[in-house]
């Protein structure tokens, strides 16, 4: 692939960005739970964040997502087990004083 040829694939992947309707990935869509939980399963998202978003555990997600025939992550019972050992944290350098300190999720926003 030449250099023009990616960039007119990257384009075109902006622009129908731009315009495809991306409402299902918002909550109250019809569709939410569903895409949220393909999210999960293709690995875009952690189960944590998945059953956060949709307010269900971390069983339930399961339960849910054989119930939409979506294949579970191969790691599912492991990240279900890691929900129950202790509580997920994201750590990140502070710009201003170079600690390391624990991070807000994207969610809590």
């Amino acid at each position: 692939m030449s250099d023009e040829e990616a960039v007119c694939c990257i384009l075109k992947a902006v622009e129908t960005y731009r315009t495809t309707d991306r409402s299902r990935f918002e909550p109250g869509h019809p569709e939410f739970e569903r895409t949220t939980l393909e999210g999960w399963a293709m690995g875009a998202l952690s189960l944590q964040r998945a059953i956060r978003r949709l307010a269900i555990t971390g069983e339930q997600a399961i339960e849910r997502a054989k119930a939409y025939g979506i294949a579970l992550p191969y790691l599912a019972y492991r990240e279900l087990k890691l929900l129950e050992d202790a509580p997920p944290t994201v750590i990140g350098r502070d710009t201003k004083t170079g600690n390391w300190i624990e991070l807000n999720d994207e969610d809590d926003f």
